[in-house]
């Protein structure tokens, strides 16, 4: 498995739920009040990356729910990077058009005007 680093913000947010002694809210964990956090989808990218878990809590509210790290979020929280699956592409076949033959036209051939 490949080792990706991870961006500050999430590290910080990493390192946050590792010091924490019980699992913290969501609304704890949105450390820097931005248009990025507003909406609390930083909180699902990361548990859809695997660095965090939900406790309790739904996808609905992600303020409310309270989150824990898995073994990823812990090596990420400490190292900056950890190692994670990498997930293949599917390539989805394009159809192709053939270009065009232009239409013949009739020719009014030599010396006709």
């Amino acid at each position: 498995m490949p080792v990706l680093p991870v961006n500050h913000f999430t590290w910080q947010c990493l390192r946050t739920v590792k010091r924490s002694k019980k699992p913290l809210t969501g609304r704890a964990l949105r450390l820097v009040p931005s248009r990025r956090t507003k909406d609390g989808s930083f909180l699902t990218e990361m548990v859809e990356a695997g660095l965090m878990i939900r406790a309790t809590g739904t996808v609905d509210d992600p303020f409310e729910a309270t989150y824990s790290l898995t073994e990823q979020g812990e090596q990420a929280a400490e190292f900056g990077e950890c190692e994670m699956p990498v997930k293949p592409k599917v390539i989805e076949p394009v159809a192709v058009e053939r270009p065009k033959k232009p239409k013949k036209t009739k020719s009014m051939g030599r010396g006709s005007k």
